[in-house]
This record gives structure tokens, sequence and C-alpha cells, in this order.
């Protein structure tokens, strides 16, 4: 599951501005600042104060915020305070408010809504059935634990009181570098003395504590793959710290952590590469669209083939430079080493970059591949690059059928990663499907003449759902909605060969395509008249740049959603389509739609109103655990109708709830030993 980064919530809301937020991701990228946030670096620096802290992570989690005023009037029965250790409201900033007796329903003020491991202990100690979460400051939280917790009650606990926020020197920072494994352990020790390192390097989980100490920041790195295996301890470290960050690596690498620590650190190098690749070449329409359709669908195939993070980089990222000698914004750079090779241009670009994977071996790989001299099978990245390629050359689509479309050639393929590439069609085409909201596509046209608009438009377009579809001119984008009727058209008013205005008035005159919501787009300084133009001729909107494209985004839906809605059933396999994926798609839409979920056991249903998960049933299971319960459903079938039952007894923030869905069912599998 994916949120909107923290940095875009604040310039939305205005507490910071893009300059600002450069900042804070500049500090971030420095050496040492691995497992810190964006928020608390924000605060740290002085850019972003609690409250405005606050605000963003109420936005970003969709939760109530209670600001600093109301928290500071608010009257709390004791016996109600008395759920909650008190430490546990000390530590971590944690206060119950109110618990509904007969639902065992649990109000709580947090200020980190990401703390889960804080939440489980609080339901466990309170025996709530369900936590409902609201946003409070820090500030507004200590103030009011200094004014409804006696401080008798505070003496009395065992645990060592959690001082107050202070300056931290640097040299009180203590990096930890936790690895159970003794022979890692020697190994990273040397490691961080060849490198005149300052990390304490610890095999003996049960000698962290003697490191730690209530006045220190501590930074404790630990594989993923140890986490269970150090969580007994977590809580006595926290109560030993009040500043320990956690950061959870995949493995460690020089300088004894993580070259690239964060899953989303690395996300932004890949998109940034593919930003910079393409953005600057507006002449190549159909190449810009391969190249990153190459790039996802290769993606895709190494997550579903469940390849290491790091070869699931080199896959994509060499897929976003096998082709690059189509695009001529590079041309002429070619290196003599390279000529009469295949990927002769990507070679040489990426020898100048020298990345951290072999994509040159890589890239060779799948040249013995293409010229026959190495049969299928031999290295599966290869085989995902080369499957990948030849599936967007042959225009396979979303739910089609891949062995069909490749024809004679599918018998030249690695048979894995054909089934591989049947079951991420068929995923996509199920997740398309359902964003359309039942009977209608999901794909929209976009004509746009700046090249960095396009680009900027695709990704965010993509990751909202949408099938983005290009066109390059006027033309070929009144073409397209002919013989497709996307869900929309996103235009500039000035294209080539048909202008904005003219391709909306040829989608008005025709009976299949004068409802198809178009979305005008006018260059800086167009003035009013093109925006007055285009409205009356029924535009559903006309945008002046600089556009946002979050701004794209909730326009789109707004139109879609007043389509006359379909209640024609989708139906697919918990295989193809987990139900948490399912209604992830569903709650980010937006969407009304009850979910019939069937296997081998008692049938279940889960109703979603609005992008609100708020009913399920699962055999006698009701509410929450109706819902955690057909999570976990591995095998089934499901079907989607977009009807409302009128049912109700859920009242948790969809975003929260399939949270916990996904920690239940990954700690259920790691049990189960999968």
């Amino acid at each position: 599951m994916s949120h909107t980064p923290l940095g875009e919530i604040c310039v939305s809301l205005g507490i910071l501005t893009p300059a600002e937020v450069g900042v804070v991701l500049d500090r971030m990228a420095q050496p040492g600042s691995a497992g810190l946030r964006f928020g608390e670096v924000a605060v740290g620096l002085g850019v972003l104060d609690d409250a405005g802290l606050s605000r963003a992570l109420a936005q970003q989690f969709r939760l109530n915020l209670v600001p600093d005023d109301r928290v500071d009037k608010l009257q709390i029965a004791a016996d109600v305070l008395g759920l909650v250790p008190t430490a546990l409201m000390r530590e971590r900033l944690l206060v119950p408010t109110f618990m509904d007796a007969e639902r065992r329903v649990l109000s709580l003020l947090t200020s980190d809504p990401t703390d889960i491991t804080a939440l489980r202990h609080v339901q466990s100690a309170t025996q709530a059935s369900r936590l409902r979460l609201f946003i409070a400051s820090k500030p507004a939280l200590r103030r009011l634990l200094d004014r409804v917790v006696p401080q008798s009650a505070i003496d009395a606990v065992a645990a060592p009181a959690v001082p107050e926020a202070r300056e931290v020197d640097p040299g009180d920072t203590l990096t930890l570098l936790v690895e159970p494994d003794a022979g890692m352990a020697a190994a990273l020790r040397r490691l961080e003395s060849l490198e005149g390192g300052e990390a304490e390097v610890v095999s003996e989980p049960q000698a962290v504590a003697a490191l730690l100490g209530p006045d220190r920041q501590v930074r404790l790195f630990y594989r993923r793959a140890n986490a269970r295996q150090l969580d007994p301890y977590l809580a006595g470290w926290r109560k030993a710290c009040a500043r320990l960050h956690l950061c959870p690596i995949d493995a460690f690498g020089l300088s004894g952590r993580s070259a690239i620590p964060e899953d989303r650190g690395r996300s932004f190098f890949l998109q940034l590469t593919e930003f910079l690749l393409l953005s600057g070449e507006s002449r190549q329409m159909d190449a810009r669209a391969r190249v990153r359709r190459t790039a996802r669908l290769a993606h895709a195939l190494a997550e579903d083939l469940e390849l290491r993070p790091e070869d699931r980089d080199a896959v994509q990222l060499a897929a976003l430079f096998c082709d690059v000698d189509e695009l001529s914004l590079i041309s002429g750079m070619l290196d003599s080493r390279d000529e009469g090779r295949r990927f002769a241009l990507a070679l040489t670009v990426l020898r100048q970059f020298d990345p951290p994977w072999d994509i040159e071996g890589l890239l060779a790989g799948v040249e013995r591949r293409l010229s026959g001299q190495e049969a299928p099978g031999r290295d599966v990245r290869a085989e995902i690059l080369y499957t990948a390629r030849a599936a967007v050359r042959a225009s396979v689509v979303d739910g089609g059928d891949p062995v069909q479309a490749l024809g004679a050639e599918a018998a030249r393929h690695d048979a894995r990663v054909l089934r591989a590439l049947a079951q991420v069609l068929r995923r996509q085409g199920l997740v398309h499907q359902v964003a359309a909201g039942g009977g209608g596509s999901s794909a929209v046209i976009v004509a746009e003449r700046e090249a960095a608009v396009l680009t900027a438009l695709e990704a965010r377009l993509g990751s909202a759902g949408f099938d983005v579809v290009v066109a390059a001119d006027g033309e070929q984008a009144a073409q397209l909605a002919r013989n497709m009727v996307p869900a929309a058209v996103v235009a500039n008013l000035r294209l080539p060969r048909k202008d904005g205005i003219s391709l909306l008035l040829e989608l008005r005159r025709h009976e299949n395509t004068r409802h198809i919501p178009v979305l005008l787009i006018t260059d800086k300084g167009g003035g009013a008249r093109d925006v007055a133009r285009g409205l009356e001729l029924g535009a559903e909107d006309v945008l002046e740049k600089p556009i946002h494209p979050d701004v794209v985004v909730a326009k789109l839906r707004r139109s879609i959603a007043r389509r006359p809605a379909s209640s024609v059933g989708i139906a697919g396999t918990l295989a193809d389509l987990s139900l948490i994926d399912l209604l992830q798609t569903l709650t980010l839409g937006g969407k009304t739609a009850l979910v019939q979920v069937t296997s081998a056991g008692e049938p279940g249903g889960v109703q979603v109103r609005e992008g609100q998960i708020v009913a399920a049933q699962h055999g006698r299971r009701t509410g929450e655990e109706a819902l955690y319960s057909l999570a976990a459903l591995e095998e089934g079938r499901f079907e989607v109708r977009f009807d409302d039952t009128g049912a109700d007894n859920i009242h948790g923030q969809a975003e929260f709830l399939l949270l916990e869905a996904l920690r239940r069912r990954d700690e259920a599998r790691v049990s189960q030993g999968g």
C-alpha cells in the first residue's frame, strides 16, 4: 500500500514550500540519515512545527485532527485512563479518551498513526475489538498527560522516565548494527574497522540494552529477516531509550548498512532515471510509451517471480535503457567498443554512471537470447526482460492471453515466465476493470505537446489506476477515442494536426463518443478566452499551466463518477488479485461496491461505500474480524457488484483497516512458514 508523500501533502496544505521540502529531502539523503522520517527531519530543521506535522499526518492517513485548544480542554475519566499502562502512554504519546463498553471500541489520541507496535499493545492491554484513532500534536499530548495523569502514578512506574525532548548533540548519536548470526556480525565488525566506521556491532540482542540510554539518540539497524527474532526485545529497548529509531533493511552493505536502505529510495531513483530519459523527448511518443510499458511489465514480472529487490531494480533499469537507441535525445554518444552490438547505445550510456547492478551482463544475456545463441531458462532476469519486450511489441493487453498474442514465438519463451506474464496480465486487467467502476473503460487518452508535463501525467494517472494511452497529436487522439471509447480524454488546446477545440467538437458530434469527459489544458497565458470557449463547447474543465497531476486525477475521478453506474459484476480469483489489493483499488477510487467472496470454507462479503469499508461478514464473524478473516484467504473466488446493501458494522478508516489486514496476513504466512 502506498501513501501520498508527506512533503507533497505539506505543500498542498500550504505549510511548506517546494523549496523547503527540497531542503528536508537533501538532509535525508545525507550519510547517517537512514531510518529518519520526513516529518521528524522537517521539525528538527525548524521548517515545520508540531501543529503542522499533525495536520499533514491527519490528511495523509485520512484521520480526524483534534486541535491543540480542544486537547487542552479534554476531561477524561480515570477508569478510561487506567486501561492503558502509564509508561506506554508516556513513551509513545498515546491517550485513551473513551471506551464504548458495548462494542469494545476505544477512542485514542496519537501523534504517530504508523506506530503499529504501540497500537497493538494498547489494543491488547484494553482488550478492545477496534481502535478509533484521532491525531493530536506531541506538545498538546504531553500537556494533556501532565494534567490528567497524577505525578504519583508516574513515580510508581518501574520503567525509567522518558526525558523531555531536547536538542541532541551529534556526539550523543549512536549507530547500532544488530546481527544475531555471529559469523556475519564478525564480518561486519571487520568491515566497520576497515572503513573507519563508528557503529557498534552486536550479535547478542541481550547486550543492546547496556548500550542504550535515556539521553542518547540511537539508530538501530537490523535485517528484516531477523525481525521476529528481535521483536521480544523491542519494548524494553524503547523503555530504555526514548529516541530509538529502528531501521530495518533487506541486507547489510557497504558501511555496514544497506547502500539503499529504503524501498522508496530505490523507487525514487528509478522514477527519476525514467523521467530524465523520457521527458526530453517529445517527437517519438510511440517509443516513449513502449519503453515505459516494458519497464512496468518487467518489474511486475520480477515481483511475481519473487526476485530479490536488487534484481527487480536491475531488470526495471535495463528495460528503461535497452531501447534507448530509439530516442534521439542522446544520439551521437556511441562508444566504438559497442559498434555492432544490439544494445550499443544503452551500454555506452550506462558505462558512464557505473550502476551498482550488472546491467551490462543482463543486456548481454538478452542479446544472446534474441540471437538464438542461448536456450531459455539460464538467467530468469534476462528471461523476464526478453519476454516483457516481446509482449509489448506484440501488443499484449491487460487481461489478454500472452500465448495467443505471441503466437508461434511463445514456444521460444521460458514457460515459468510465460505463466507469470499471464498472471500479471490477469491481475492488471482486473484492477483496471474495478478502477473503471464496472462495465466501462479505465483508459485515459492523453495528448500533450510538452514532454515533461506528459511524463508527469502518465506517471500520476498510472499510479491512480488509469490505463494511460498517449496520442501524438489531436488527429490520433480522435481516432483512438473512436476505436476504444475511453473513460476520459486529456488534451492540450494547441496540438498539431487537430487542436484541442477541434478534437472536442469532433467527439461531441459522434454518438459513441459524445459522453466522454474531455479535460483541456491551456499553456500559461492562454487567457480567459480559451477557458470560456472550452467550457462553452462542453469541456469538463480547462486548466491553465502549470497544472498539478493530483488535480487532474481528482477532476477525472469526479467526471467518471457521474457516468451512469453499472451493476455488472466483475469476477476473478483471489490467486489473480488478492482481496487486500482489490479493496485498495476500490477505496482509492472512492467506489461503492459489494465484494462477495466464496472459498472452500464459509462465504463472505465486504461492503465499500464511497471509498470507505463499512461492513464485512464471513460465516458467523462480522465487522473487522470478518474483514481480517477474509483478507487472509489465499484461494477462492470473488465477485464485485457496484451496489450498496446498506449494511454497516465497521467504522474505522479504510487505510488503517487495510494496513492491519496486511499485517495479520503477513504474520500468518510467516507462522505457517510461507
